[in-house]
């Protein structure tokens, strides 16, 4: 018998009624308590539909000041249409109108339609508490960069502005963000799945602009962040930029008492990070194909390039030879290996290996012992190596190759001529 039986029976011999369980609350009921919790934790949110607090602003004003629509209770959309001409800093937007720039082993997603999505959060600390208040998206037609954002006033319209941003994708799409890997998609992700709605990006393929830019750039900057690349990539400083870190102040502010300044300020923030992002993209491409005028890491890029294209990566190296660093010839010398291309490896080695590179130096011993047969070279370049384990090991071969060879050469000698 077990314990709930127990219980149950030295009830009745007390003489008590026997507990009736309580009947499980029904989903609807569950989901009022969440709602009546959070707007007892996080303060009554602004409705549409009622005076906005003393001295506030209503939502019908702030979609008037951010040349929106209010789409439904609690969402706000603004859409704003970039035409491709002029410059953002140094880069021509003209350079958009052309397919959707392609980075190395990028050839799949090319066709695709890139969608650049980025958004603004209660916080970056991420959880189930955290949400994602103004969500924007961006595409590029042939005439302009076509920006959508979706602006959540209430915390209860959550479920309508993802749904609002759902209906912006489709099945062709690519997306493109800015760390969208690590924090944007995977929030967003969250939140679908909080407000039991289907998330649309399950399976479309992502860009995130971020690892091209660390891998071209990061030992060059002093950091990667989308205000660096603008600065340092695109040529450009933001004026008057609210910093991204007080969004989710100037947000809760307007929900709470209604005050829009900062919010509006937020708004416009979030515009610039999004028409960044497709000219940020094109401005890589740029990059790649001519390194030296953004000042590229080289032998970063060849060795991106080498995940797709060996012969291209040769190439690039090869073209830069006379500014390359010693990691950069050792990867070349590398690459010119592979392809068979023996003497312009050799000579690579050799200028590595008079500047005491080891590793080198084991490449020329090899080389010397197994493609040019020259055991002479292979054991005066062992005699320059450290005297590992494996050292001393080749070192022994290449002897014992040498006394073979002279045996073999003075048993010629001896034979009797016929």
């Amino acid at each position: 018998m077990d314990l709930k039986s127990r219980l149950s029976r030295l009830q009745l011999q007390a003489g008590a009624a026997p507990a009736v369980a309580a009947p499980k609350p029904s989903l609807a009921t569950l989901r009022e308590r969440i709602a009546r919790l959070e707007q007892r934790g996080r303060g009554r949110p602004v409705d549409a539909t009622r005076p906005a607090p003393a001295g506030g602003v209503a939502v019908e004003t702030l979609a008037a000041t951010l040349e929106g629509e209010v789409i439904a209770d609690g969402v706000i959309r603004i859409h704003k249409r970039f035409a491709l001409s002029g410059q953002l800093g140094k880069i021509g937007l003209q350079a958009l109108r052309t397919e959707p720039p392609g980075l190395p082993g990028d050839a799949d997603n090319s066709k695709r339609r890139h969608v650049y999505v980025d958004t603004e959060t209660t916080g970056l600390s991420g959880g189930s508490g955290t949400l994602a208040f103004l969500v924007g998206l961006a595409v590029v037609t042939d005439q302009a960069i076509e920006l959508t954002q979706f602006l959540l006033t209430k915390f209860c319209a959550e479920a309508a502005l993802l749904s609002a941003f759902a209906a912006c994708l489709t099945s062709e799409d690519r997306l493109v963000s800015y760390n969208g890997k690590s924090y944007d998609l995977p929030l967003l992700t969250s939140r679908f799945r909080m407000q039991a709605l289907p998330q649309p990006f399950a399976d479309l393929p992502h860009l995130d602009l971020l690892h091209p830019v660390r891998r071209l750039f990061g030992n060059r900057w002093n950091n990667c962040r989308l205000l660096s690349v603008e600065q340092h990539l695109l040529g450009f400083a933001r004026v008057d930029d609210l910093p991204g870190s007080e969004a989710p102040a100037a947000w809760f502010s307007y929900v709470r008492g209604g005050h829009a300044g900062q919010l509006v300020k937020v708004v416009a923030h979030n515009q610039q990070d999004i028409v960044s992002l497709p000219v940020a993209h094109t401005a890589l491409a740029q990059a790649i194909a001519k390194p030296a005028d953004f000042g590229v890491d080289i032998h970063a890029l060849g060795r991106w390039l080498a995940e797709s294209d060996a012969d291209a990566a040769r190439a690039l190296l090869q073209s830069h030879s006379g500014h390359l660093c010693d990691a950069a010839k050792r990867f070349l010398a590398q690459l010119l290996r592979r392809a068979g291309h023996w003497p312009q490896a050799v000579a690579l080695w050799e200028t590595l290996a008079a500047n005491g590179c080891t590793d080198s130096l084991e490449r020329l011993a090899k080389y010397h012992e197994h493609i040019s047969k020259d055991l002479a070279a292979a054991r005066r370049c062992c005699e320059r190596l450290p005297g590992t384990g494996p050292d001393q090991h080749r070192r022994r071969r290449i002897n014992d190759k040498l006394i073979a060879a002279d045996n073999r050469n003075a048993d010629t000698r001896r034979q009797p001529l016929l």
